[in-house]
């Protein structure tokens, strides 16, 4: 029978043991005895009968002791036959039809087994043995309390294990979506890496490139000058090599030591300022974002100027956004250039990289207002979280 209990709750993933089965069966089914038997006491007080026979009693609390015997075959009879609390087919009347038969066919039962034991003690008190159509009245006389009784716990049953259902649903649903979270977070950050890294061999390039210049010039100290700058800079990108994100203070520093190359590039025609907003150094941005802007300001903006460069750095905080403007005082493009301009390598990998960390809370945009200049706009969210680097250069760029 432990077996046959084991396998019931084992189908139905209920933490409960046999004994803790039997415990609980006790208490359901003794709560509804000692009801319906004050019930019966209540009624033979108000009654005129003078005895309370033995008999009586006895047929009572063996009534009751097959019904609790009984509970593994109905929670068999729910587990064959489920009640599904939500289902698209209505199978309801077929189901609710078998259980009214299975309790049928048990309440019969009891009605049987009742009649075999009470029979022997009723004729003991009575002096005559119980009539067998007494098994009919017995029956008959409980039938519907028994239907009831036994749909109570059908529906009871069904209520704890749809639930226990519904709740592993729910863990598991949860568990998937954290997974998927979580995997959609690894894709991002290495895409992210992914763009980022396509940023190292273009401005290598072009670094390099800048070098062999100075070199077929016979400028060798320009070109030693600028090797050193360039190891520094590539010292600083590699030691946050695994880190999408930086604080706004640690990536203008690694913009400051690439525009540092540039300076030995145009010397004293080159002039670099920063109008930082010190609200903003800590926001996390992504790494080597401003590296191509500046590198197009430079490149595309001012390279070919006879007279004095500029470029310049500017952030704001915007309620929650952040705002980063670099400005050339270059003679821009015309207007059939833009497209080119705002399409090249760089650019498109910073939108790219924008559009692939903020979604659309992150906006790029240039303008070339009438007489010269450039401005490349950037507003994205300021998040400020844990999960960008520590700073490395605690030195302020603010109003530098």
């Amino acid at each position: 029978m432990n077996n046959f209990i084991q396998h019931l709750l084992r189908r139905a993933d209920l933490p409960v043991t046999p004994r803790e089965f039997w415990r609980y069966a006790l208490l359901f089914w003794g709560v509804l005895a000692v009801i319906s038997y004050v019930q019966y006491t209540l009624v033979w007080l108000l009654s005129s009968s003078p005895t309370m026979y033995l008999s009586e009693s006895a047929q009572w609390l063996i009534n009751y002791l097959m019904w609790m015997g009984l509970t593994p075959l109905i929670l068999y009879a729910a587990q064959r036959f489920p009640i599904r609390l939500i289902t698209r087919q209505c199978r309801w009347p077929r189901t609710i039809f078998m259980h009214v038969l299975i309790a049928t066919a048990l309440g019969f039962l009891v009605a049987v087994v009742s009649y075999l034991l009470v029979r022997p003690l009723h004729a003991y008190e009575m002096g005559q043995w119980l009539d067998q159509k007494t098994i009919l009245v017995w029956f008959f006389y409980n039938y519907s309390i028994n239907i009831i009784t036994y749909l109570l716990v059908i529906v009871g049953y069904s209520i704890i294990v749809n639930g226990r259902q519904y709740s592993a649903l729910q863990a598991q649903n949860h568990a998937y979506e954290l997974k998927n979270e979580q995997l959609k977070t690894n894709l991002a950050d290495a895409r992210l890496q992914s763009l980022k890294m396509q940023l190292n061999p273009h401005f290598l390039f072009n670094t390099h490139h800048a070098i062999v210049s100075l070199m077929l010039e016979n400028d060798t100290r320009k070109a030693i000058d600028m090797v050193t700058a360039l190891s520094d800079l590539l010292r600083g990108v590699l030691a946050r090599q695994d880190d999408n994100f930086l604080t706004l203070r640690d990536e203008l520093n690694l913009t400051r030591q690439y525009l540092a190359i540039q300076q030995i590039r145009f010397q004293d025609r080159l002039r670099i300022e920063y109008d930082i907003d010190p609200t903003t150094e800590n926001c996390p941005v992504p790494q080597l974002l401003l590296q191509p802007l500046v590198e197009n300001a430079v490149t595309h903006g001012v390279a070919g100027m006879a007279g004095e460069a500029l470029v310049r750095i500017s952030t704001r905080q915007l309620g929650e956004d952040l705002r980063i403007v670099v400005y050339d005082n270059g003679p821009g493009c015309r207007l059939s250039n833009i497209s080119r301009k705002g399409t090249g390598l760089g650019l498109a990998n910073t939108r790219t990289r924008l559009h692939q960390a903020y979604g659309a809370g992150a906006h790029l945009k240039f303008e070339q207002p009438p007489g010269v200049g450039t401005f490349v706009t950037m507003v994205f969210p300021c998040q400020k979280s844990p999960f960008t680097a520590p700073t490395h250069d605690e030195s302020s760029l603010a109003h530098h």
